[in-house]
């Protein structure tokens, strides 16, 4: 008899919490998400990226990257017709629903901004690169660069001759832009090994942490997009 893996679903749940629907919606209004959109009771899919998010107005702006004629043209039948967006913030995705504005000249479109957000709870978080020295990871084995980061783990400049001798790392401690992390639970598991690199998954990181590296890592992606956007 054979074995196969089952691979769930992702899971759903509305978001409630008064304090995490502002975090989202401060997110969508300082960073630009890639976006995934669907058409209600239609199949075709776009893919763009949220470029502006006013939450006075009650609009927000998707500029195209990828826009089937279907999905134009019947965004071009009727003002309100609604949209499924499925967008990737730092911490974890986002889904909502929304209604079409407006076809603007320059082939952005508005939409109104959501009444309700859902989160994924089963994804791990989005990993975000590092500038050269705005992270470090501090082990008894030494102190290693941090190239990309998320709020459940990161990948380290580990050397794989270091890194294929050990499996976990207790006693660490994150250092990012010179603010120490840390806790006395807190460690990594190697998970990946590269030849120059590993990739790690955090333990024993409390709820004040966790907060602590999705403030810094707001502030990193937004300064990755701003240097993407000058190139």
């Amino acid at each position: 008899m054979t074995s196969r893996k089952v691979h769930q679903a992702p899971t759903f749940v509305r978001v409630d919490e008064g304090q995490e629907i502002k975090r989202i919606i401060l997110e969508l209004q300082r960073l630009t998400h890639p976006a995934e959109v669907t058409l209600e009771n239609h199949p075709s899919v776009a893919k763009g990226k949220i470029i502006e998010w006013n939450e006075a107005k009650k609009l927000f702006t998707v500029e195209w990257s990828e826009l089937t004629r279907e999905f134009f043209l019947k965004s071009g039948e009727k003002t309100g017709i609604r949209a499924f967006f499925k967008v990737n913030l730092v911490s974890f995705p986002v889904l909502f629903k929304c209604e079409l504005v407006r076809r603007l000249p320059d082939e952005t479109f508005q939409y109104r901004t959501p009444v309700q957000f859902f989160k994924n709870q089963r994804r791990a978080a989005l990993r975000v690169p590092l500038e050269p020295g705005a992270g470090k990871l501090k082990t008894h084995h030494g102190t290693f660069p941090v190239l990309d980061l998320s709020t459940s783990g990161a990948r380290v400049a580990i050397p794989e001759s270091l890194s294929r001798s050990i499996h976990v790392l207790d006693g660490c401690s994150l250092i990012l832009s010179g603010k120490k992390i840390q806790s006395p639970d807190f460690g990594v598991r190697i998970t990946t090994r590269l030849k120059e690199s590993a990739g790690c998954r955090f333990h024993g990181l409390n709820e004040a942490l966790h907060i602590e590296i999705k403030q810094f890592l707001m502030e990193a992606l937004h300064d990755f997009f701003q240097k993407v956007k000058k190139k």
